[in-house]
């Protein structure tokens, strides 16, 4: 899956939790109110699913903008056997 079709999935991944209508690529718990910890949880579980990354105390913390995020699968990815 390429960086573009991941972001993709990802903005509307996050617009579905988060319960609005588009997010833009810049988008982070920093500039998105509806963003906090709970939406972290719920997000975080989503993208386990979706994606079936394996998150742990090593990277859980980066998973904080749509940046990270994209950034995050496509390292999981690269690692996957």
């Amino acid at each position: 899956m390429k960086s573009n079709e991941i972001n993709k999935k990802v903005e509307i991944l996050i617009s579905k939790i988060l319960n609005i209508k588009s997010i833009p690529r810049e988008a982070s718990q920093n500039n998105i109110a509806e963003w906090d910890s709970l939406a972290y949880l719920s997000i975080i579980a989503k993208l386990e699913e979706e994606f079936k990354l394996k998150i742990n105390q090593d990277n859980i913390n980066n998973f904080g903008s749509v940046k990270s995020i994209v950034k995050e699968i496509e390292l999981c990815k690269n690692t996957i056997p």
